[in-house]
């Protein structure tokens, strides 16, 4: 890869920009594609002591391999190289994920899930570094828009087939991480290491000042309330409506639609609103889309709420991702997304854990009422801290035009 030639900055081909959300699908994908197969697998390993408990940490070991593997990829790969990282760590994920196909004890399979975790926090904090790169500030919005959309149109691919293949064995699901394979391919064909471009005007900080470090808490707090959704829906899906693998993994699928139709809007809303508005309107959604699920008594309702809970998923990687990138500079981006990576899925090794007391204390339902009654509150603090800054910094109501003003705002 030394001897690549650095594509402009500014016109990047459209291979790189395609090869990039190719890999970003891979992420969604990860944990995505096993849910529907979750009723099957514990009953498969019924007979084992703490398989309810542990079939569901197979969908989220990988978070805390991802924790504590992010920050040391981020470090590596900015003395390495993010392309010699990326291509490692596509190579772990194909191994680890297609572990599945041939493992038959939770340990083994869990044991492959860590392996997984390692390949998916290379490529999360390379692939989305590796985007800001080889785009100007201003395109930003657009491109991390994109790639929320390749993420949720990859989750609705792995879905669907998940379902499908979970209907025939729990095995099945696994076999869809080999479609790595092929965007490893690309990634050696088509990406090379890119310059990044200079600060811009607000891209001043570390990954380490307060306001930093707030985003990865509303990462993980995001996280932490909308992963009741793949970790205990198909479970309550069955219990409203008997819900078998095949209807859950298509009523899972339509969460990440709506995650795809957020991402491919994104760069309106963008130009519209500045990140504390998007990142409210994110737990917002999470909280009136969960107390709707919770409250369900037909599929029908249930469907609805987690569609509205698939809206604030598609704000929340392109809105986070995207003020994060903007409020550090360009030499830091690596660090600072893997630390968010690694709260993000913290989030999701740790939401399993603090729901399952809540649901065998109070039943599922209540538990994604409880959920949503969390995301609401976050949503309240950051409404109401936002307009009081808004009335202490622009009481002449020039908060609107400065919201319009596009790059310069980035990191606000």
């Amino acid at each position: 890869m030394t001897g690549a030639t650095i594509p402009d900055v500014r016109r990047p081909p459209r291979a790189l920009l395609a090869t990039l959300l190719g890999v970003s699908t891979m992420t969604i994908m990860a944990s995505a594609t096993i849910t529907p197969a979750l009723p099957g697998m514990e009953a498969h390993f019924a007979a084992e002591p703490h398989a309810r408990l542990l079939v569901r940490l197979v969908l989220t070991l990988p978070g805390l391999a991802i924790m504590l593997a992010a920050p040391l990829l981020a470090r590596l790969s900015g003395r390495t190289g993010r392309v010699p990282v990326l291509v490692a760590c596509l190579l772990l994920y194909i191994v680890g994920g297609g572990s599945g196909l041939v493992l038959d004890s939770l340990p083994a399979l869990l044991a492959g899930r860590a392996l997984l975790g390692v390949g998916i926090a290379g490529i999360m904090t390379t692939s989305t570094a590796l985007l800001a790169d080889h785009h100007a500030p201003a395109e930003h919005g657009r491109v991390l828009g994109l790639q929320g959309a390749a993420m949720g149109f990859g989750g609705v691919v792995a879905l669907l087939l998940g379902g499908v293949l979970a209907a025939v064995s729990w095995r099945g699901p696994f076999a869809v991480y080999l479609l790595a394979v092929p965007v490893l391919v690309l990634v050696l064909r088509y990406v090379p290491e890119a310059v990044p471009s200079p600060p811009g005007p607000s891209a001043a900080e570390t990954p380490w000042t307060p306001r930093v470090l707030g985003l990865y808490a509303l990462m993980f707090l995001g996280v932490v309330v909308f992963y009741t959704v793949p970790t205990q829906a198909p479970f309550w899906l069955a219990e409203v409506g008997d819900a078998g693998p095949a209807v859950t993994g298509a009523l899972i699928a339509a969460v990440n639609l709506a995650m795809t139709l957020v991402g491919l809007n994104f760069r309106r809303l963008r130009a519209r609103w500045d990140f504390p508005v998007l990142v409210t309107a994110m737990f917002a959604a999470f909280a009136a889309g969960l107390v709707v699920l919770g409250a369900a008594g037909t599929l029908g309702v249930a469907a609805l709420g987690m569609v509205v809970v698939g809206l604030g998923i598609g704000l929340q990687n392109p809105a986070i991702n995207g003020w994060v990138v903007a409020s550090v500079v360009p030499t830091a981006r690596t660090k600072a997304l893997g630390m968010l990576t690694s709260a993000l899925f913290l989030g999701q090794f740790a939401s399993p854990l603090l729901a399952q007391p809540v649901v065998d204390a109070a039943g599922l339902g209540r538990t994604f009422v409880f959920a949503g009654v969390l995301a609401a509150a976050v949503a309240v603090v950051l409404g109401g801290t936002r307009l009081l800054r808004a009335r202490r910094r622009r009481p002449s109501g020039a908060g609107l035009s400065r919201a319009r003003r596009g790059p310069r705002t980035e990191g606000r």
